[in-house]
């Protein structure tokens, strides 16, 4: 593989990492019920089901509740998604400070989710995507070294 092949291992899964993240932001912020996406691991959680939970009077406002946080939480991924996809087709990556920076602060964040998932949710879907994240990120700093050695 040459130069420009690297290169494009570099930039190219970071791209796709941010996409995913855009995404899926989107997918709660606009979905109806947001909370049910990940509904076993939740309940499984929460040791109580949506509908016990609902059925209680004094939780009669908690799916506008979780409607509120999921909507944020889906605009805090759209914003990272977006940030991400700014900086990969600003900097198209091609600098060992640009693509260093980036796979820190994504890795931290990764390290972050996989704690809080393996601690509360270990069953959720979501952890597929995590680690689908997780070898994109690896795959960008392999061609990273590749284009460094190439160089």
């Amino acid at each position: 593989m040459d130069s420009k092949g690297f290169h494009n291992l570099t930039w190219v899964p970071m791209f796709a990492v941010g996409l995913i993240a855009l995404v899926l932001g989107i997918v709660y912020v606009t979905i109806q019920d947001p909370w049910l996406l990940d509904k076993k691991a939740n309940e499984a959680l929460l040791m109580a089901t949506y509908d016990e939970l609902f059925s209680q009077g004094v939780n009669q406002y908690l799916p506008r509740y979780l409607t509120l946080m999921y909507r944020f939480f889906g605009w805090w991924l759209s914003s990272i998604g977006m940030l991400i996809l700014f900086y990969v087709c600003v900097t198209k990556m091609g600098t060992s400070m640009a693509r260093n920076c980036l796979y820190f602060s994504t890795a931290i964040v990764l390290i972050g989710i996989y704690c809080i998932i393996l601690k509360f949710i270990p069953k959720t879907p979501f952890l597929w995507v995590t680690h689908g994240l997780v070898f994109l990120l690896l795959v960008s700093m392999y061609g990273s070294m590749q284009l460094t050695r190439y160089k």
